[in-house]
């Protein structure tokens, strides 16, 4: 892929027309140098947006777009590009960034990036992450922090997703790499699946060997046993709580009856009691007692003794019939309540048994809840017992395909070694540019460490710490995916400006006369945004002919702060 034209449906708008090939600058300028009146600097013009612009229209998230679509309503931006020798558009509009049209057809962003990788890239089946834009930052870096880490261009989140990318690129069998992450990834859910045992209350003796998971197993199923059968022989009675109140009640009344019958027994008792008792004196004691007293006792005294005695015997004998009757009168009673004693106690028989027989509808829900409590319980011991043996069969396993998998890879990097020498020197001859004395190269090694990492990846520069050693890294990384690496079909590298910020004015001077003479007569595009200073500092290390032949004659745009006409956009905007 090369790049060819980048521009809007806006008239403002400062067209980019990129060479077909070699160098192509687009320049920074101040009006006056050396500035310090705000908004007079290098930044602004464009030249970090002429990027996002094309990142834009190469189906970018549009998430990272919302302020940018915000600020220019109604503009379209256009990147002409070419694949193969065949010619292709691009085109977003800001008030639709759902949607790109491809050659004039609209098509989803989702589909325009698939399209984009079937072009660009050759991705094996079954690799996740590998995508066109997560591949394209490396030819074209998208934002500031793409300047940080040679290996690191754009939004590369884990380490293995970073390893992904640059094993791809430089041509390295990705299906190794992704082989590693797949067994680390299942160590590290069985990692997880006995931490999320270990935060269980019920198994956190377990872990701690308090408890034996297999005894505890046993008494478990038993008492679940037990449990199962007597839910099975219950006999729930929806009307249990209705009899057990009537049973209630029958046992009330049963219980003041026979205290009616004792009562009844008691007086029944004390009458009989009455009737052994008889009076002890008559007449003729009371007569004694005179006598012995020395009292006469006149004629008529004895006739009213004879009366009195005659009436008291009347009176016993009435008292004795009277209580005879009382008497019998009390054990038709008895007898009465003793019947009904005994029907009240066949009652609450039969409801005893019927209650016997059956259980409350509440008792067999709560049987059920303990017994599906003991189940669930015999199901997490069941499972810790499964993940233990699952996790011992597992770290064996995964022990050996880790050793199965460095042997493999070693061979495998033994035999594509002259390969990765081309990558190691390609990157050594040039580093060597800037750093001469120094030990430098790219180098490939199996990682059979305990991670997710398959492959190291280095590109090592071994210098004194100098600020611009990360970015003389990142050039030369850069040049050699370009140049040397595998899997793509992009022919330009684009470089913003902040690449040369902090880098000694002589190897600044050495990047540009390296990319000069690296894409002279080739079809591959070197492009850059640089500012005015930093070219005035190239000028001084190199000839006129030569800055000519560099810089001049490939300066396909020049932005100035001199006014919004002379920016990017052609107009003010504040992002």
């Amino acid at each position: 892929m090369l790049l060819r034209k980048v521009y809007s449906n806006q008239a403002s708008f400062r067209t980019v027309e990129f060479n077909t090939t070699g160098l192509s600058f687009v320049v920074a300028k101040q009006k006056y140098p050396g500035s310090n009146e705000k908004g007079k600097t290098y930044n602004g013009v464009g030249k970090s947006l002429l990027v996002r612009i094309i990142h834009f229209c190469f189906g970018a998230s549009a998430n990272d777009y919302k302020m940018f679509c915000e600020k220019l309503p109604e503009w379209e931006f256009f990147v002409d590009y070419e694949i193969d020798n065949k010619k292709y558009t691009a085109k977003r509009a800001t008030n639709n960034p759902e949607k790109i049209a491809l050659n004039d057809k609209v098509i989803s962003v989702k589909k325009f990036n698939e399209k984009m990788e079937s072009l660009c890239f050759e991705i094996p089946e079954d690799i996740s992450f590998l995508t066109f834009r997560s591949l394209i930052p490396f030819f074209i870096r998208p934002k500031k922090e793409s300047y940080v880490a040679y290996n690191r261009p754009g939004k590369t989140g884990r380490d293995y997703q970073a390893l992904l990318y640059n094993a791809f690129l430089l041509g390295l069998d990705v299906a190794l790499a992704q082989k590693k992450f797949a067994i680390r990834k299942e160590q590290e859910r069985i990692k997880n699946l006995e931490k999320n045992f270990k935060n269980d209350s019920l198994l956190r003796d377990f872990f701690t060997g308090n408890k034996d998971v297999t005894l505890t197993l046993v008494d478990l199923e038993e008492r679940i046993k037990q449990l199962d059968d007597d839910l099975s022989n219950f006999k729930v009675a929806e009307n249990y709580n209705d009899v057990q109140l009537e049973a209630d009640k029958v046992e009330k009344e049963l219980f003041s009856l026979n205290n009616r019958v004792i009562m009844f027994q008691n007086n029944i008792e004390n009458i009989d009691k009455s009737l052994k008792i008889s009076p002890d004196i008559n007449k003729e004691n009371i007569k004694a007692i005179y006598r012995e007293s020395n009292i006469y006792f006149p004629e008529n005294m004895t006739k009213t003794l004879d009366n009195l005695e005659v009436f008291y015997d009347e009176l016993i004998s009435n008292r004795k019939r009277r209580l005879l009757e009382q008497q019998n009168k009390l054990k038709l009673e008895q007898q009465n309540k003793k019947v009904d004693v005994e029907i009240l106690q066949k009652d609450l028989d039969k409801l005893m048994q019927y209650l016997g027989e059956h259980q409350a509808l509440d008792l067999f829900v709560s049987l059920s809840h303990k017994n599906a409590e003991l189940k669930a319980e015999r199901d997490r011991l069941g499972k810790y017992q499964e993940l233990q043996s699952e996790y011992k069969t597992k770290e064996r396993q995964s022990e050996k395909d880790f050793i199965e998998l460095t042997e493999v890879t070693e061979q495998y990097l033994t035999e594509i070694e002259p390969d990765t020498v081309v990558l190691r020197d390609y990157f050594r001859s040039l580093a060597k540019i800037f750093y001469p004395n120094s030990v430098a190269g790219l180098t490939i090694e199996c990682n059979d460490g305990e991670n997710q990492l398959q492959f190291n990846i280095e590109a090592k520069i071994e210098s004194d710490a100098s600020d611009g050693i990360n970015n003389v890294k990142i050039f030369c990384y850069d040049l050699t995916i370009l140049f040397k690496g595998h899997n793509h079909n992009i022919d330009f590298v684009f470089h913003d400006s902040r690449l040369f910020d902090g880098t000694d004015e002589r190897q600044k001077t050495d990047m540009f006369k390296t990319v000069y003479q690296k894409f002279a007569q080739t079809n591959k595009q070197y492009i850059a945004t640089v500012n005015q200073n930093q070219l005035d500092e190239i000028k001084k290390h190199i000839s006129d002919d030569e800055f000519e032949n560099i810089i001049t004659q490939n300066t396909v745009l020049t932005l100035t702060d001199e006014s919004d006409s002379e920016k990017l956009l052609g107009i003010k905007v504040d992002f």
